[in-house]
């Protein structure tokens, strides 16, 4: 080999060693480099109110009660989430309560309502909001307030409710659900102005 061909290969190798490293360094420095400045506040799964919210006090999800009456109906009752009240230590607010009544005869009752509380001490649940009670029987019942018992048969719209049935469409200004004492049949009562739309069926 020439001696000029000799020098310039020799600069070349020099070369070679000195950038390849320098080139693997800069490679591996933009594994380490942050994409953006991150904002820690704006990573929370959590919204503000709901923050607060479990910041004042224990928070559940899925609740879930079941048991059964003295008259021996099985009752179950469960709620997308609940909490404490906060002024009130023995009742747990509920958004979304269902409540399921399974009588002793077969029948069932289906209750649904936007809110709810639950008074452990009373062993009652109180729904408000859009409620809605469905029977196996054929009855559908409206209400913005129903409060039931989680002991007994015992449930209460002491407001007006609209609904449909066997007879046909029907409102009153007060509705009561509960045992009769004579025979021990579930008894669904309608006072304070009962007005009904017959509607036989074909």
């Amino acid at each position: 080999m020439e001696p000029w061909r000799e020098q310039a290969w020799s600069r070349i190798v020099v070369f070679l060693k000195i950038a390849l490293p320098l080139s693997a360094l800069g490679l591996l420095s933009t594994l380490f480099l942050p994409s953006r400045s991150i904002d820690p506040r704006t990573t929370l799964p959590f919204s503000q109110k709901e923050v607060e919210a479990r910041a004042r006090g224990q928070q559940m999800t899925a609740l879930t009660f079941a048991g059964a009456t003295v008259e021996g109906h099985l009752i179950s009752l469960t709620a997308d989430s609940a909490g404490p009240d906060s002024l009130d230590a023995n009742t747990i607010n509920t958004e979304h309560p269902a409540a399921v009544i399974k009588m002793s005869d077969g029948t069932q009752i289906l209750l649904r309502a936007n809110s709810g509380q639950v008074n452990e001490p009373g062993n009652t649940a109180h729904l408000t909001g859009n409620v809605e009670l469905a029977s196996t029987a054929g009855y559908t019942v409206n209400s913005e307030d129903i409060t039931t018992a989680l002991t007994r048969l015992d449930l209460l719209s002491p407001g007006p409710v609209t609904g449909s049935g066997p007879p046909g469409r029907f409102s009153a200004g007060k509705m009561i659900l509960s045992t009769n004492r004579e025979t021990g049949a579930a008894t669904m009562l309608f006072t304070d102005g009962v007005h009904l739309i017959y509607e036989p069926k074909n």
